[in-house]
């Protein structure tokens, strides 16, 4: 069955009912497992108030399973940021740690900002 590491922006959308995200979403479950970073909790908990969080956070987590940052991802996602800063990109530290979980993990990213994972070894779902 197929895993599918949703990234913060696809979240944020599915959050604020915008269609697109929702139809996703709703796709994807009938389709295989989904996931997020642990990263992209911080992201989403960033935008909401208090009242907010408890609501949305409790229903999230049966959502998704989490998936947390260990040893070899960190190790792999230096190993980008190094490689691309050679080639005079700077990749943000939180995206290089979402595409190497994605990597490690065995998911296919889900993420509209395609631009900031340009990783070969990267599976990015098609949207």
């Amino acid at each position: 069955m197929t895993s599918y590491l949703l990234d913060s922006d696809i979240l944020m959308d599915f959050f604020k009912k915008k269609e697109k995200a929702v139809n996703l979403i709703m796709k994807l479950v009938d389709e295989g497992n989904l996931a997020t970073s642990i990263l992209s909790i911080t992201e989403l908990r960033a935008g909401w108030n208090k009242d907010q969080a408890k609501f949305f956070l409790q229903r999230f987590y049966k959502l998704v399973e989490i998936k947390n940052v260990t040893k070899e991802t960190a190790e792999l996602a230096g190993k980008f940021r190094w490689e691309y800063k050679k080639k005079g990109i700077t990749l943000p530290a939180i995206d290089v740690l979402i595409a190497a979980t994605a990597i490690i993990e065995d998911c296919q990213l889900v993420t509209r900002n395609k631009k900031d994972y340009p990783m070969p070894e990267l599976k990015l779902y098609p949207i």
